[in-house]
């Protein structure tokens, strides 16, 4: 798909509508003083199920230039066309966000955030991204009051000057390629930069399980772009994009570690990274990786440990199955009754026969699982790289999260050598939103609707910017 191609000649005014000549055989775009429009072809409207897309200028809240389109397309098509590695039109879905989506491959592609639509993101393809989004960045300060004439003067010439970016990135663990996304805020570089490490399972860069659209990470980075902090965030070996090292679950619970020591060496060695200002936060499984990276690098400028646990992984699993129980629903409740089943003592069991395991992936009651990663978290003991760690530590946990102990932030307290801060959420759960009445997790469905707790990502952003404001603070 293509917009404004330059085989098309383009009226280049803001004061009057923006289109391409021919709009017969490609996707077009138009700008008018107040709307944007996107333009299909004939057969985009049959193949994708899309039609033509009105949007006020009123209604962007941001405008970002993706080098890589059909990367940056996330969720399930609901409906559309989608050839894998080539041609992705139509109606991309996630728990929480609905995206219009026509991009190609090879070709970088505008994400145009939106309030208020029928869209929450528009997705669209074009070789001239970069410059598509000065215009529309333009326009929108236009119409909002601004002097085009000055927006014009101020945006640096390679990229719009309002623009959030994200860039493709990729390092190695190994002989294993993994790719991740480095999200650069508006404005001049170097930035600080955060590593953002997702929790466990075959969770994305976006903290998305293919069951479950979390987006922990995704929205943490843009939270951060908006405090003017840079982040990457990447998929693990064997998900997302990385998927071509295997599959997910032969992967322990140390090779995590090493792919987040390996992401984060990448993040310093970016020309857009202030390399004296970058920090480590880390998500559930995440947090504890996060730990471990702080424990053995005084380089950084700070860790943050969202829902992290602070006792032996074991401790921690007995402790989710005390937790859980009473909250799982009645009639399983009643069958265990009936067979005369204790759900910690059926824990325990599970965790000898784990530990009786000598192969990366092993079947546990029948279900395949990830053996080493689990017998590697069970043996792991946070305590130990905590009471390393000498750089500054913000750790939040949600008073309602059944997955972590809050109480595990006092533990937290008393191992870290520098300076902590710690804060446990009121009613926010393990996923990190708020979650009303009696803490459940059947409630998450609904509660990933809803986006991270505001005052949770408020003290993130606002501990972050402290420590790049005031190098003492570090």
């Amino acid at each position: 798909m293509g917009i404004l191609r330059g085989l098309n000649p383009i009226i280049i005014r803001l004061d009057i509508d923006i289109k391409p000549e021919n709009t017969a055989v490609m996707t077009t775009l138009e700008i008018t003083r107040t709307q944007l429009r996107i333009h299909f072809t004939a057969f985009e409207h049959i193949a994708g199920l899309v039609r033509d897309v009105e949007v006020p200028l009123s209604a962007i809240r941001a405008v970002r230039v993706v080098d890589n389109g059909l990367a940056a397309a996330r969720g399930l098509r609901a409906p559309g066309l989608g050839i894998p590695g080539y041609r992705m039109l139509g109606t991309w879905r996630t728990w929480s966000s609905k995206a219009l989506v026509s991009v190609r491959r090879g070709e970088p592609a505008l994400r145009i955030e939106l309030s208020g639509q029928r869209w929450s993101t528009l997705l669209v393809g074009s070789p001239e991204a970069v410059r598509l989004g000065a215009l529309i960045e333009r326009a929108v300060g236009q119409a909002r009051g601004g002097s085009p004439d000055d927006a014009a003067a101020d945006a640096p010439r390679d990229a719009p000057r309002d623009a959030v970016r994200e860039l493709p990135v990729e390092f190695r663990v190994g002989t294993d390629r993994l790719e991740g996304s480095l999200m650069v805020p508006a404005g001049e570089a170097p930035f600080p930069a955060a590593l953002l490490i997702p929790g466990s399972g075959p969770v994305d860069r976006d903290s998305n399980h293919p069951r479950m659209p979390l987006e922990v990470t995704k929205q943490l980075a843009q939270a951060l772009a908006e405090a003017g902090i840079a982040s990457l965030r990447y998929d693990k070996r064997g998900v997302g994009a990385s998927a071509e090292a295997g599959d997910w679950r032969r992967f322990g619970f140390h090779d995590r570690i090493d792919e987040a020591r390996n992401g984060l060496a990448a993040l310093r060695g970016r020309a857009e990274v202030d390399g004296h200002a970058v920090f480590v936060v880390g998500h559930s499984e995440g947090a504890l990786d996060a730990a471990a990276l702080a424990a053995s690098d005084d380089q950084l400028a700070g860790v943050v440990l969202l829902s992290t646990s602070a006792s032996p992984g074991e401790d921690v699993l007995v402790w989710q199955g005390e937790q859980i129980a009473p909250g799982l629903p009645a009639p399983i409740r009643l069958m265990l009754k009936v067979m005369r089943t204790d759900v910690v003592s059926k824990v325990k069991q599970n965790h000898a026969k784990i530990k009786a395991t000598t192969t990366d992936v092993a079947r546990i009651g029948g279900a395949k699982i990830n053996a080493r990663w689990m017998r590697e978290f069970m043996a792991h003991d946070p305590r130990s790289d905590l009471s390393r760690i000498t750089v500054p530590v913000l750790a939040i946990t949600g008073s309602k999260d059944l997955q972590v102990n809050a109480a595990d932030l006092d533990v937290v307290e008393r191992h870290v050598q520098g300076p902590v801060e710690t804060y446990v959420a009121p009613d926010v759960t393990h996923l990190l939103r708020r979650q009303p009445g009696t803490a459940s997790l059947k409630a998450y469905k609904s509660e990933i609707r809803r986006p991270i707790d505001a005052e949770v990502t408020r003290r993130v952003t606002t501990w972050l910017r402290a420590r790049t404001a005031d190098p003492a603070a570090c």
